[in-house]
């Protein structure tokens, strides 16, 4: 991949942002992009059948936008980006936006995850438990006039771990079975001067094994296949962007052929970009498309319109105000917009707030293989977020020789209709809540000594679902949950410790009650690393142990995690600068 969307480097005003750097991340003893998405603060993740959600201030995996240099991952089908299938060789960071924002991503209830590939070349190889291989590499030209990206990735693991199933009468030691997964990835791009070509190309064949207390399905396969393109020709002042994505999903049932399934679905759009000043606009029209077993064939178009205008630099206030139109097929049209604005104090104090509105279009069809044998169409309203409010305090200072930044944020979010999977029943169809809520607050530390970094999160938020007289808590959104980690630099090596904690989650719809929760979870990785640098590059050679304290635990119900997992890694690529 290659190439920027026209706004990805500036700074959203008034939003929480986080980068976190894959280089960093792989001292830290990270070795996929599942691992650097359990880096990042202030969110929290779900598991199941080997994907991984992050949840972003309680939503959902499908209310999340997640981006590759500006080109959306999301399917179309199902409105989800899985990102950990792509190989972190791939990305030189991740910068997670907190909070609806409707000009920058438009349906994003819940934030933005923007990727940004690799700027040098990087070979990896990595080993671990439970059968882990992994082969990735990255290569980069650059010409007189064009800049040259390729990659490829190939990924196996057996996952066949030990547990402890409670889902029964009786607490068992039982062995998760046909949970293996293979993966390859192939992306390329080039780059001119006034014009950008991207391709990413991905398989993956995966066991679908089931909850803990269900066998019936032990057997089942599911194979994914994507194809995602994206174009964009500068034209004088403007910019024409042009895109497609195409997903084919494949279930078998070896036991019950009955239950195959099949489903192809594509979106398409075309988008004009522009600006001058302090104020950018852009106009997109698409189609998206699905065809499935069963004679499933839906199709559906949209078109939007946004403007923006952004203060000009200041030395002490920032402001941005925006609008935007979304016209959807079964919805009408349909009005978002966002102000925000920053104002420091003094040199070490900024208080940021902000107010957005947006909208969600529920996707063609919420493709779920939790349930296969129920492949039928919903009829969905469009979830409407009517008010996303954040305000928040940031300041900064020095101590001895450590820099830090310490930050604050009371969130509140309202969003009538909001599309809810509601777990527990046969179906686990989605449905329209009548109103879902949010109130909380954030905070985040980050340190900086000139041999170690400390970061250190936490969360608290009430989330609940009303229809009617009926308030239940949003399942999977945890009352609390925090993390840090530690990093000591000592010469060429670095000693690492990330710590995630979560409170107690609620699994099903039902009124608050202690039997109807996951426990609380406290989870610790350490990594060594040592790195050798020569000639213009370096060598990164790392031992880590995921869950050191082989904590057992479930990110879904039902759905056990690994325990305590080894694994080691060695990453050559061209010289970097070193964070701390």
């Amino acid at each position: 991949m290659a190439g920027r969307r026209g706004d990805e480097g500036l700074p959203a005003v008034g939003r929480t942002t986080v980068v976190r750097r894959a280089d960093a991340a792989r001292e830290a003893g990270v070795g996929t992009m599942a691992g650097l998405l359990q880096q990042l603060p202030l969110v929290q993740l779900r598991a199941a059948r080997g994907e991984t959600a992050l949840a972003l201030r309680g939503t959902r995996r499908e209310q999340l936008l997640i981006t590759l240099d500006g080109l959306p991952l999301n399917d179309p089908a199902t409105g989800v980006a899985d990102a950990a299938e792509l190989p972190l060789a791939l990305i030189d960071a991740a910068t997670l936006r907190l909070g609806a924002d409707p000009q920058r991503a438009p349906g994003a209830v819940g934030g933005e995850l923007a990727l940004t590939s690799a700027s040098r070349p990087v070979l990896a190889l990595r080993a671990g438990a439970f059968g882990e291989r992994q082969l990735e590499g990255v290569a980069r030209r650059v010409g007189t006039h064009t800049v040259w990206h390729a990659a490829a990735a190939w990924q196996q693991a057996r996952n066949d771990f030990p547990f402890v199933n409670t889902a029964g009468a009786t607490p068992t030691r039982e062995q998760r079975v046909n949970n293996d997964e293979a993966r390859a990835t192939l992306a390329a791009g080039a780059t001119g001067a006034a014009w950008q070509v991207a391709l990413l190309a991905a398989w993956r064949e995966r066991g679908m094994v089931g909850p803990a207390n269900v066998r019936a399905f032990d057997d089942d396969r599911a194979r994914t296949e994507r194809l995602l393109l994206r174009a964009r020709r500068t034209i004088g002042a403007t910019r024409l962007v042009a895109g497609s994505r195409w997903m084919t999903l494949d279930y078998r049932d070896p036991a019950r052929p009955v239950l195959d399934r099949s489903a192809v679905a594509g979106a398409s759009d075309v988008e004009w970009q522009g600006g001058r000043g302090g104020m950018d606009w852009q106009v997109i029209a698409g189609m998206d498309h699905l065809a499935a077993t069963g004679d499933i064939r839906q199709r559906r178009q949209r078109g939007g319109a946004a403007a923006r205008w952004r203060s000009a630099d200041a030395a002490r206030t920032r402001w941005e105000v925006g609008t935007r139109l979304d016209a959807i097929t079964g919805a009408g049209v349909v009005p978002g917009g966002s102000a925000a604005v920053e104002r420091a104090l003094g040199a070490r104090l900024l208080l940021t707030i902000r107010a957005a509105s947006a909208v969600r279009a529920p996707t063609l069809y919420d493709l779920h293989f939790a349930a296969p044998q129920r492949l039928a169409v919903a009829p969905l309203a469009p979830e409407r977020v009517r008010a996303d409010v954040a305000a928040g305090v940031r300041t900064a200072g020095t101590a001895a020789q450590w820099r830090w930044t310490l930050s604050g944020t009371a969130v509140g979010r309202t969003v009538r209709d909001a599309i809810v999977w509601f777990p527990g029943n046969f179906g686990w169809s989605p449905a329209n809540v009548g109103t879902e809520t949010l109130r909380g607050g954030e905070a985040m530390l980050d340190a900086q000594h000139p041999r170690a970094r400390l970061s250190a999160w936490g969360t608290r938020y009430a989330a609940f679902l009303r229809s009617g007289a009926l308030r239940i808590p949003t399942p999977y959104v945890a009352p609390w949950a925090g993390g840090g980690q530690l990093q000591w630099r000592s010469g060429a090596h670095t000693l690492s410790a990330t710590l995630r904690t979560m409170g107690r989650r609620p699994f099903t719809a039902g009124p608050r009650a202690s039997a109807f929760d996951l426990p609380a979870a406290a989870l610790l990785d350490v990594a060594l690393a040592r790195r050798i640098g020569r000639d213009g590059a370096d060598l990164l050679m790392t031992v880590a142990l995921d869950n050191a304290t082989n904590h057992a635990w479930e990110p879904v119900r039902g759905y056990p995690a690994p325990g305590r997992a080894l694994s080691l890694s060695v990453v050559w690529g061209a010289s970097a600068p070193r964070t701390p």
